[in-house]
């Protein structure tokens, strides 16, 4: 018996010996799985919330002041948070227990947006917060455990879930799950309405939809990828969102562009390659950058682009007032008199230039310029060796950019922008799994009685 508990003690301490020193399978292992439950947690913070609130007290009134979160709703996004932040840090603390962090120059590459964003915050009287902080530890977390490819696989079954959430709540309560009416302005056309789920409004749903939708393709079982993908295609659809409609339609064409380049061909790491594939995915880009910079810049009709235009020329009215920093990421929420001016209360510029300037100024554009050219950089040499996922999320996030923001940088809601881009500069290619030796031929008696003299 004491033999018995003597080997079971050894092996306990033996398992908990390689989770303080683990192997470098088991670190990436760990690291992994460690990401994709910060990912599922921002996912529960964004989503949840608002599905306690809206199941309480009904559908809020889109962009009223009101507060309507019940205090479970509160206190479920309270808890999530701090479990975020708690598991972020012990993952720094044990990435970097298990090994010094390197291309340090690039993580400051993908903070630096962030600390221009809430330095222009401090200097216009924002103080930071423990959730102004999340996003960026949970950064930090991703460099130093370094985990696999299938944390962005899992941003993807994200999608697929949120679609699920929204659908289901159409269909039991259709009406907190779809606008309709007023709401739903001139796309009545939907079935019932337009599909939003527990999110403010049907963009909302869009942008979540749309952004989750180039990680699908890294999914590797081909049935999930497929139900997955339709998941997504069909909630997507059901929003009426244009803007989250046209990227999701530049992503598939541009996958299948890629696809076609590969199908039946060798790999040919060659010049003639490379310039192909930047061709394939450099002209979606720069058409997105395009509209990103000219649309606000030209456009003098306040009704263009659906009342965006008397937005954009009112904030960058204001931006003229602080051009170098800014007016920090709680402008809108502290300046109630911008309601009347943008024609609505909102929370965001309707454009990611726009959005930057008003709140981190030239700073923080030139920054976020840097980083997604780093972004574009890694995910051309991803999409090179076969994962094309990071290069389509780009596109998806321009061309989404070009009339919405989803760059929250001070709250868990924009996990969907900075967590993937940091995934994205961190991401290596996966190692390729050892060859293993091929086994001697076993010998039988036969032939070892027939050597014997």
């Amino acid at each position: 018996m004491s033999a018995v508990f003597s080997g079971q003690t050894k092996g306990a301490l033996l398992r908990a010996s390689r989770l303080i020193r683990p192997d470098p399978g088991t670190t990436e292992w760990l690291g992994t799985t460690g990401v994709v439950v910060l990912l599922v947690l921002a996912w529960i913070r964004v989503t949840f919330p608002q599905l306690v609130q809206i199941l309480q007290n009904g559908r809020p009134v889109f962009n009223s002041a009101a507060e309507t979160m019940p205090p479970a709703g509160r206190v479920l996004g309270d808890v999530t948070t701090a479990a975020f932040i708690g598991l972020a840090l012990l993952l720094t603390a044990y990435g970097l227990r298990q090994r010094r962090p390197d291309r340090l120059w690039a993580l400051v590459v993908v903070l630096a947006p962030l600390a221009a964003i809430h330095l222009a915050g401090l200097l216009n009287g924002q103080p930071l917060g423990p959730v102004s902080l999340a996003l960026p530890i949970a950064v930090v977390a991703i460099w130093v455990v370094r985990p696999g490819a299938q944390a962005l696989a899992a941003i993807g079954v994200l999608g697929a879930a949120t679609a699920v959430v929204a659908m289901l709540l159409a269909v039991v309560r259709p009406d907190l799950g779809l606008l309709t009416g007023e709401d739903a302005g001139n796309k009545g056309w939907a079935i019932g309405g337009l599909l939003s789920g527990p999110y403010p409004h049907s963009n909302v749903l869009g942008l979540i939809l749309a952004l989750s939708l180039p990680f699908v393709f890294g999914i590797r079982p081909t049935a999930t990828r497929r139900v997955t993908l339709a998941l997504i295609l069909i909630a997507l659809l059901w929003t009426g969102s244009r803007t989250s409609q046209l990227a999701a339609i530049v992503v598939l064409l541009t996958w299948g562009l890629l696809r076609w380049r590969t199908s039946g061909r060798p790999a040919r790491p060659g010049r003639g390659s490379r310039r192909h594939l930047s061709m394939l995915i450099g002209v979606p880009l720069v058409v997105a950058l395009g509209l990103i910079i000219f649309c606000p810049l030209l456009t003098t009709d306040p009704a263009g682009f659906t009342n965006r235009g008397r937005t954009w020329r009112a904030l960058l009215s204001r931006w003229a007032e602080r051009p170098l920093t800014g007016h920090g990421p709680e402008y809108f929420e502290r300046q109630p008199d911008l309601a009347a001016a943008l024609g609505g209360r909102y929370t965001h510029g309707h454009n990611v230039l726009v959005h930057l300037l008003t709140i981190g100024g030239l700073l923080a554009v030139v920054l976020f310029a840097v980083l997604l050219y780093q972004v574009w950089r890694r995910s051309m040499f991803l999409a090179g060796a076969g994962t094309p996922g990071p290069a389509l999320f780009l596109i998806a996030l321009l061309w989404v950019s070009w009339l919405e923001a989803s760059h929250v940088s001070v709250t868990l809601a924009g996990f969907l922008t900075w967590l993937p881009l940091g995934l994205i500069v961190r991401a290596e290619l996966p190692s390729p799994a050892p060859e293993r030796p091929s086994p001697a031929p076993e010998r039988t008696t036969e032939s070892e009685d027939q050597d014997v003299p």
